[in-house]
Protein backbone atom coordinates (compact mmCIF):
# COMPACT_ATOMS: atom_id res chain seq x y z
CA UNK A 1 0.00 0.00 0.00
CA UNK A 2 1.23 3.31 -1.08
CA UNK A 3 1.11 6.20 1.41
CA UNK A 4 -0.43 9.50 0.65
CA UNK A 5 1.40 12.81 0.69
CA UNK A 6 -0.68 13.58 3.49
CA UNK A 7 0.05 10.33 5.39
CA UNK A 8 3.79 10.65 4.63
CA UNK A 9 3.87 13.87 6.30
CA UNK A 10 1.93 12.83 9.71
CA UNK A 11 4.35 9.76 9.84
CA UNK A 12 7.36 12.23 9.06
CA UNK A 13 5.87 14.47 12.30
CA UNK A 14 5.41 11.31 14.21
CA UNK A 15 9.30 10.25 13.82
CA UNK A 16 10.18 14.30 14.62
CA UNK A 17 8.34 14.25 17.46
CA UNK A 18 9.26 10.99 18.59
CA UNK A 19 12.56 10.29 17.85
CA UNK A 20 14.71 13.62 17.01
CA UNK A 21 13.34 16.30 18.95
CA UNK A 22 13.95 14.50 22.06
CA UNK A 23 17.40 12.97 21.52
CA UNK A 24 18.21 16.71 19.98
CA UNK A 25 16.96 18.30 23.51
CA UNK A 26 19.27 15.73 25.71
CA UNK A 27 22.70 16.97 23.49
CA UNK A 28 20.90 21.05 23.16
CA UNK A 29 18.31 21.36 25.68
CA UNK A 30 14.76 22.31 25.17
CA UNK A 31 14.16 23.76 21.90
CA UNK A 32 12.04 26.33 21.11
CA UNK A 33 9.30 26.73 19.09
CA UNK A 34 11.31 28.16 15.77
CA UNK A 35 14.19 25.88 16.50
CA UNK A 36 11.53 22.60 15.81
CA UNK A 37 10.28 24.53 12.81
CA UNK A 38 14.43 25.01 11.51
CA UNK A 39 15.14 21.13 12.46
CA UNK A 40 11.80 19.76 10.45
CA UNK A 41 13.03 22.24 7.78
CA UNK A 42 16.51 21.10 7.42
CA UNK A 43 15.06 17.63 7.69
CA UNK A 44 12.69 17.92 4.97
CA UNK A 45 15.54 19.66 2.61
CA UNK A 46 18.39 17.26 2.98
CA UNK A 47 20.79 19.97 2.45
CA UNK A 48 23.74 17.75 2.92
CA UNK A 49 22.81 15.89 -0.40
CA UNK A 50 22.61 19.23 -2.62
CA UNK A 51 25.49 20.58 -1.27
CA UNK A 52 28.95 20.04 -1.20
CA UNK A 53 31.60 19.41 1.38
CA UNK A 54 35.56 21.07 1.01
CA UNK A 55 37.42 19.79 3.71
CA UNK A 56 40.36 22.45 2.42
CA UNK A 57 43.64 21.14 0.87
CA UNK A 58 47.48 22.17 2.10
CA UNK A 59 47.47 25.46 2.65
CA UNK A 60 43.99 26.16 2.11
CA UNK A 61 41.19 26.73 4.85
CA UNK A 62 37.97 24.35 4.74
CA UNK A 63 34.73 25.64 3.77
CA UNK A 64 31.79 25.38 5.60
CA UNK A 65 29.19 24.92 3.11
CA UNK A 66 26.36 22.82 4.40
CA UNK A 67 26.48 24.97 7.37
CA UNK A 68 26.51 27.95 5.51
CA UNK A 69 23.21 26.78 3.66
CA UNK A 70 21.75 25.97 6.91
CA UNK A 71 22.11 29.40 8.18
CA UNK A 72 20.44 30.80 5.44
CA UNK A 73 17.43 28.25 5.97
CA UNK A 74 17.36 29.48 9.98
CA UNK A 75 17.58 33.24 8.04
CA UNK A 76 14.01 32.32 6.42
CA UNK A 77 12.36 30.53 9.57
CA UNK A 78 13.99 33.29 12.17
CA UNK A 79 11.98 35.99 9.47
CA UNK A 80 15.41 37.85 9.46
CA UNK A 81 15.76 40.50 7.17
CA UNK A 82 19.41 40.77 6.99
CA UNK A 83 22.67 38.65 6.78
CA UNK A 84 24.09 40.87 9.53
CA UNK A 85 21.18 39.96 11.62
CA UNK A 86 21.61 36.10 11.18
CA UNK A 87 25.37 36.77 11.77
CA UNK A 88 24.84 38.21 15.49
CA UNK A 89 22.15 35.83 16.07
CA UNK A 90 24.81 32.68 15.24
CA UNK A 91 26.84 34.43 17.00
CA UNK A 92 24.74 34.77 20.63
CA UNK A 93 23.07 31.81 19.94
CA UNK A 94 24.79 28.41 20.68
CA UNK A 95 22.25 26.02 20.29
CA UNK A 96 21.63 27.82 16.62
CA UNK A 97 25.14 27.32 15.43
CA UNK A 98 24.83 23.44 16.80
CA UNK A 99 21.55 23.64 14.86
CA UNK A 100 23.37 24.98 11.89
CA UNK A 101 26.61 22.61 11.68
CA UNK A 102 29.23 24.64 13.67
CA UNK A 103 30.49 23.73 16.78
CA UNK A 104 32.62 26.58 17.60
CA UNK A 105 32.34 30.47 17.22
CA UNK A 106 30.87 31.43 13.64
CA UNK A 107 33.06 33.36 11.17
CA UNK A 108 32.11 37.19 10.60
CA UNK A 109 33.95 37.49 7.15
CA UNK A 110 30.95 39.42 5.58
CA UNK A 111 31.98 38.61 2.06
CA UNK A 112 31.76 35.12 2.75
CA UNK A 113 28.23 35.52 3.24
CA UNK A 114 26.91 37.97 0.81
CA UNK A 115 24.39 36.33 -1.62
Amino acid sequence: MQLTLSDQLKQFLRVMQGCLFPQLEEQLGPLTGKQRQLIALLELLQIEAMVGCWRGGVGRPARHERAIARAFAAKAVYNLSHTRQLLERLQNDPCLRRICGWEICVTTNAPRWSG
